[in-house]
């Protein structure tokens, strides 16, 4: 799951630490990687105390993916380039 989520193995191995606090990107990277639906994604970013905002590009960009079922996360990092948002993963 971390290789479809763009994140590096160093990274992963520290999130499974229980006072790993994830940041935006990897925890919708996660849901990507799962190939979450747009509800469990809400729900999974919740709980790191996130959510998509309808102002947001980065958000609406991933809700346009998820609700397309766009799951690569390489496709996903490249609308992010164009639209010069934050790319999912650790990996570069």
């Amino acid at each position: 799951i971390y290789n479809k989520a763009n994140i590096d193995r160093k990274h992963f191995s520290k999130m499974r630490k229980s006072d790993y606090h994830p940041s935006k990107k990897t925890a919708v990277a996660l849901a990507i990687a799962l190939e979450l639906n747009l509800d469990e994604t809400k729900d999974l970013i919740s709980r790191a105390s996130y959510t998509l905002s309808k102002s947001n590009y980065f958000d609406i960009i991933i809700e346009y993916c998820i609700t397309n079922n766009i799951y690569d996360v390489y496709t996903i990092n490249t609308i992010l380039f164009d639209y010069e948002q934050p790319l999912l993963g650790t990996i570069s």
